[in-house]
């Protein structure tokens, strides 16, 4: 983190030397705090406005040394001694290549500046973060360019004009206070750097005389005369300048600023510092006019936000041309900026549909701006874009570094959350070294935090975990993630082999390619009847023998007998005694399916139809793995359930005879008993014609009278 130190300059009442006066009172543990008490002995001590309010009367002054910059904000206030007069400084020390003069202008009203002495001769200062500062500058920096567009026209021309005479020179400009701050911020909009010299200023000053003075400094009003030799240029902005090209040239620029903003003059500048005059004759040859006035061939980022602007630079046939001076500057604009542009772009919007190529272009600049760090507001909103994937791939790899990503890092994990939610295809992360750099314990923190929203990315990153090879602690790392069973499933969504996949990933990056029997015991008892059946499959697969193998097969039938209700827990058997105790998780299939039911009376005993609701157990579902040898041999039929055969429902209902019990012995239903076999059969046929014994002697009976009768007469009508 860069950061920025801090120090203020205050009224000191005399220490044990006998000095007394402004210095410095408090600092951020600056090491060269001598030095820059020495530097500013003459810039802080500058009073002005001792009359006016100590808000309006605040001078804001940049300065650049040859290793260090500083903003300063001199501030006329009332210790709390009474003592009237003072100046209260405070400073912002930091590297002259982060604190350029953009940045201080931003600053001018950062809520961060002290605005009372503090109550001792020491206090504690800290550091501050230079992101944090540029984040604060940038809306103060866009309030001075609204401000900018009420200075006189006349007056900013004079200025502009007198700068581009000479633009190395120094200036003393004479203009109102108010005004001092938006003209400085219009002058480096309009002329830009210059080499070898930085701009620096001081917004309100009584005098332009001492040494080390900015290069710019703003005045009040024109200073007494004095013997003192002043080498600097007075610009009495009220004046206007000597009629020349460069003045009319001057004009141009001013009213190109005002109407187009500071991208148009960003546009149309040389792409080199001015050094002197013949470098603003360069430029000013180089720039077509249009009628008297400034015409930019090149469109700018306002076309995406206003029609006219696009029209008009279609109609002139700059679209085409421009778009590669657009591709670096669109990713530059606020985070706002890009979401209302990409708002106004969308997909079936018809000047996205016209202008398709525009379109990419504002997609792919503001995926570059998410990646580099963009606001979450301009994630969201370009991932509404829907960014085309190759376009995200390729951004995302051009802003991986070398050593590959280190999850740990925030920057490096943001970015790769960022480039998922902007819809980065998983297999980008196939890339080699990808993730070599990130430790064991970030890679299972990361499938743990976005399995459920970015699964194919996560199980690659399973992958690359296994690659990565194991370590001691891998093992303790993922068992303290509770291994894993929610992400996975998450990943695998219903996907036997890819949830076998996903375990096996995990158990080489544990115990390595072979599982032995300690690793394979460990495993059944950290996982129990809670781990899914794909963590044991992938368990066998890697399993070093049949004594890894054991422990991991007893798991298996328990948990089949268990989800089919066939077993109750275990409290002390041989199974509990020879694997130790394990933690009984719920068991799928539901509560029902481990308590066994209750035994019915023998005389009403008959086979329960199951509820056509029952969900079917893990154990019975159909998997897409061919080892079937991996589990036990119920399991195994278990997983065939159309062979099973179920009791025909017409005989639910059948009354059991007297003394017999249902499926016992002598039970007409099995044919088992001590019957002969042709009685058997012969009963078996009665059964079918619904005839029992009483019927039969009746039957019997009748037949007999029948014949009898039948005889009776035969005998008779023989006589």
């Amino acid at each position: 983190m860069t950061t920025v130190d801090q120090i203020l300059f205050g009224w000191a009442e005399r220490d044990h030397e006998g000095n007394a006066g402004v210095r410095p009172v408090a600092h951020s543990g600056l090491r060269t705090i001598d030095r820059w008490a020495k530097r500013l002995q003459y810039v802080w001590a500058t009073q002005d406005g001792q009359g006016d309010q100590p808000e309006a009367s605040a001078s804001l002054v940049h300065l650049v040394f040859e290793d260090e910059a500083a903003v300063l904000r001199k501030l006329p206030s009332r210790n709390p001694h009474g003592r009237g007069g003072a100046t209260l400084t405070h400073v912002l020390v930091g590297d002259p290549r982060a604190i350029d003069s953009r940045l201080a202008l931003g600053l001018h009203d950062w809520p961060g500046w002290q605005d009372r002495e503090p109550d001792g001769t020491r206090a504690a200062l800290a550091p501050l973060d230079l992101a944090g500062l540029e984040q604060a500058a940038r809306p103060g920096l866009a309030a001075l360019r609204e401000e900018a567009a009420g200075v006189p026209a006349d007056q900013l021309t004079t200025l502009v004009a007198r700068v581009l005479a000479d633009p190395a020179e120094d200036f003393s400009v004479i203009a109102r206070p108010q005004l001092a701050l938006p003209m400085m911020t219009a002058l480096l909009d309009i002329v830009g750097p210059v080499a070898s010299r930085p701009w620096t200023f001081a917004g309100r000053e009584s005098t332009d005389k001492g040494s080390h003075q900015p290069r710019v400094v703003f005045l009040a009003a024109r200073p007494p005369q004095s013997m003192y030799i002043n080498q600097r240029l007075r610009v009495d902005v009220t004046e206007p300048p000597p009629a020349s090209e460069t003045a009319r040239f001057a004009a141009q620029l001013v009213e190109l600023y005002r109407t187009a903003g500071h991208p148009a003059l960003e546009r149309i500048r040389p792409r080199r510092p001015l050094t002197d005059a013949v470098d603003v004759t360069a430029w000013r040859r180089s720039v077509p006019i249009v009628d008297g006035r400034i015409a930019d061939p090149r469109p700018g980022p306002d076309v995406f936000l206003d029609d006219v602007l696009l029209e008009q630079a279609a109609a002139r046939g700059a679209l085409v041309s421009g778009q590669a001076e657009l591709a670096g500057e669109l990713r530059r604009q606020p985070a706002d900026w890009l979401a209302a542009a990409l708002r106004r772009w969308r997909r079936l919007e018809q000047r996205a549909i016209r202008r398709h190529e525009l379109r990419d272009l504002l997609v792919s600049e503001a995926v570059e701006a998410c990646l580099a760090g963009g606001p979450d507001a301009l994630v969201y909103a370009t991932a509404d874009a829907e960014p085309p994937a190759p376009t995200v791939a390729a951004a995302f790899l051009r802003h991986v570094p070398d050593g590959g990503l280190d999850l740990s890092g925030a920057a490096h994990r943001r970015l790769l959350v960022v480039a998922l939610h902007l819809g980065l295809p998983a297999g980008t992360l196939h890339h080699g070294g990808l993730l070599a750099a990130s430790p064991a314990d970030e890679l299972l923190d990361f499938v743990a935090r976005h399995a459920e929203h970015f699964p194919d990315a996560s199980h690659l990153v399973l992958r690359h975990l296994a690659d990565a090879g194991h370590g001691p602690d891998t093992a303790r790392l993922w068992y303290g993630h509770g291994l894993l069973l929610g992400p996975v499933d998450r990943i695998a969504a219903g996907d036997r082999a890819k949830e076998t996949d996903c375990f096996r990933h995990l158990l080489i990056a544990a115990h390595g390619p072979r599982l032995d029997r300690t690793a394979a015991r460990e495993l059944v008892e950290r996982a129990g009847v809670q781990a899914p059946l794909g963590l044991y499959a992938a368990a066998l697969e890697l399993a070093a023998d049949d004594a890894a193998q054991q422990p991991i097969r007893h798991e298996l039938s328990e948990q089949f007998l268990r989800d089919h209700g066939y077993a109750g827990p275990v409290t002390g058997s041989t199974a509990a005694s020879a694997y130790g105790t394990r933690p009984r998780g719920p068991v799928t299939g539901g509560p029902a399916a481990r308590t066994p039911p209750a035994a019915p009376a023998a005389s009403t005993a008959r086979p329960a139809p199951a509820p056509a609701t029952r969900p079917q157990p893990y154990a019975t579902q159909a998997r897409t793995h061919t080892h079937t040898e991996w589990a036990h041999p119920v399991a195994a039929d278990a997983a065939h359930p159309t062979q099973r055969v179920d009791p025909d429902p017409a005989h639910w209902d059948t009354p059991v005879p007297p003394g017999q019990t249902a499926h016992g012995p002598g039970d007409p239903r099995t044919g088992t008993g001590p019957q002969s076999p042709a009685g058997d059969s012969g009963r078996r046929g009665l059964d079918r014609l619904g005839l029992d014994g009483v019927t039969v002697f009746f039957l019997g009976a009748l037949v007999l009278i029948l014949v009898g009768a039948l005889g009776y007469v035969l005998l008779n009508s023989m006589l």
